[in-house]
C-alpha cells in the first residue's frame, strides 16, 4: 500500500466532486497521529482541511481525506519505520475505530451469520460503502474457504490479503 507524496495530485486529479469519505475515518488518523506525536501535530494536520474536528457520520470531500492521509503518513513514518508501515497504521486504525463504534458493532452482529466468516465477507462490499461514497465492490465465493474481494474505483490502493478465511 503506497500513497507517496508525488503520487497525490495523480489521485486527486482522479476524484469527482461528489467523492466523500465519512468523518470517522479522519478522526481516526486524526486520532493516531495525537496519539503517537501529540497534540499540536493533530491540529497541524487539521487545520488545512477543516475548522473543527470531524463528526464521525458527516461526509468530507475525498481530496481532503487523502491529504490528511498522505502528510499523515509522512509525519508517522518514524513512529512505524517506513510509509507504508505509517499508512497500514492508518488503515487498522480506521477499521479499529469503525469496529468499535455503536454502528460497526451492530453491523457486525448483523452480519456475522453466528460465526460464518464468509457471510461478514460477503457483506464487505455493502460494509465499505458506509465509509465511502466511491467505487465498486464486489465479493465472490470461490470455495468453503476462500473469497475475492474486488475493489474498483478506489482512490487507495488496497493492500495485498491472502484470501483464505481462518477454519
Amino acid at each position: 500500500m503506497s500513497l507517496p507524496l508525488d503520487d497525490l495530485e495523480q489521485r486527486i486529479a482522479l476524484t469527482r466532486p461528489g467523492d466523500t469519505v465519512r468523518g470517522l475515518s479522519f478522526a481516526a488518523v486524526l486520532r493516531l497521529v495525537h496519539q503517537r506525536l501529540g497534540r499540536d501535530e493533530a491540529e497541524r494536520l487539521r487545520a488545512p482541511l477543516m475548522q473543527r474536528s470531524p463528526v464521525d457520520f458527516f461526509s468530507y470531500p475525498a481530496v481532503d481525506f487523502l491529504r490528511l492521509l498522505a502528510f499523515a503518513s509522512e509525519a508517522l513514518q518514524p513512529e512505524f519505520g517506513t510509509r507504508d508501515a505509517a499508512l497500514r497504521a492508518c488503515g487498522e486504525a480506521i477499521v479499529g475505530t469503525f469496529f468499535e463504534s455503536t454502528v460497526g458493532q451492530t453491523l457486525l452482529r448483523l452480519t456475522s451469520g453466528g460465526g460464518d466468516p464468509k457471510r461478514l465477507y460477503g457483506n464487505a462490499p455493502a460494509s465499505s460503502s458506509t465509509a465511502v461514497s466511491y467505487g465498486q465492490r464486489e465479493y465472490q465465493a470461490l470455495g468453503d474457504k476462500r473469497v475475492r474481494l474486488f475493489f474498483k474505483g478506489d482512490l487507495l490502493d488496497r493492500f495485498e490479503a491472502d484470501d483464505t478465511l481462518p477454519s
